[in-house]
């Protein structure tokens, strides 16, 4: 979960972190084609989502997720 309030994510069964502390990513898969949506913490690295070439994939969550976490705007945001 990401607190833009507060600044913070947590994730299930681990610790809360600060959000500048926090990287998203795409790593491969072993045996997909799909990348895999993965947070990199100082606590170790944590899978938030398995790409699926039938559903999509990640796409570019992990930019958006990183611009977020760095308080940037993202070029997409309208608001």
């Amino acid at each position: 979960m990401i607190d833009r309030k507060l600044g913070l994510f947590s994730y299930r069964g681990g610790a809360v972190v600060q959000l500048d502390q926090v990287r998203f990513a795409r790593r491969l898969q072993i045996g997909s084609s799909s990348p895999k949506l993965v947070a990199v913490t100082p606590g170790g690295t944590k899978v938030l989502k398995r790409g699926n070439p039938f559903d999509g994939g990640v796409g570019g969550v992990d930019e958006i997720l990183t611009a977020v976490a760095q308080g940037r705007p993202d070029s997409r945001d309208n608001t």
